[in-house]
């Protein structure tokens, strides 16, 4: 990129700055909280600008899930994906890490998508913290709090990119 850059700008919510268009990056990312009983969805928007939470899944089998995932990812145009990576406090890996690695090159194989893993250390808590303050209803939208995990876990992602 060369500069002075002349064409269009846009501001940045994320970084409180303004950049050239052609610097900011464009589609729709998912984020998956990969759990035992449920899957946390969310995405942002093509401007990578907002995250929203979406209802989870239930863990119902990879063929459901398969299914389900490639349906939505392609009637919205999703151009990558972030799964949670979940680290110990301490940042080493156990049991959990090596079954979401295991989900994320199967979900490579599903999707044929780029995909990123995210720390996703604390997402939980600070989920259940903003989950305990929402209504039933809203509750209810969403199912679990596993999305609103996934919504904190593309939040980083993005905030990183």
């Amino acid at each position: 990129m060369k500069w002075p850059i002349t064409g269009p700008w846009t501001f940045l919510t994320v970084t409180n700055a303004y950049v050239p268009m052609d610097c900011v990056a464009e589609g729709k990312v998912l984020a998956l909280d990969y759990g035992t009983k449920n899957i946390g969805l969310a995405w942002c928007d093509e401007l990578r600008v907002t995250v929203q939470p979406l209802p989870s899944f239930a863990r119902r089998g990879r063929q459901d899930l398969s299914l389900r995932l490639r349906s939505l990812v392609e009637e919205n145009d999703i151009r990558e994906v972030v799964v949670g990576i979940p680290l110990n406090m301490d940042g080493s890996t156990g049991d959990a890490v090596r079954r979401v690695e295991r989900f994320m090159d199967w979900l490579r194989e599903q999707l044929r998508l780029p995909l990123h893993g995210i720390d996703e250390r604390l997402s939980t808590v600070e989920a259940s913290e903003v989950w305990r303050g929402m209504s039933a209803r809203q509750q209810q939208k969403y199912r679990t709090v596993d999305s609103l995990a996934a919504a904190f876990i593309l939040k980083r992602y993005l905030e990183e990119e």
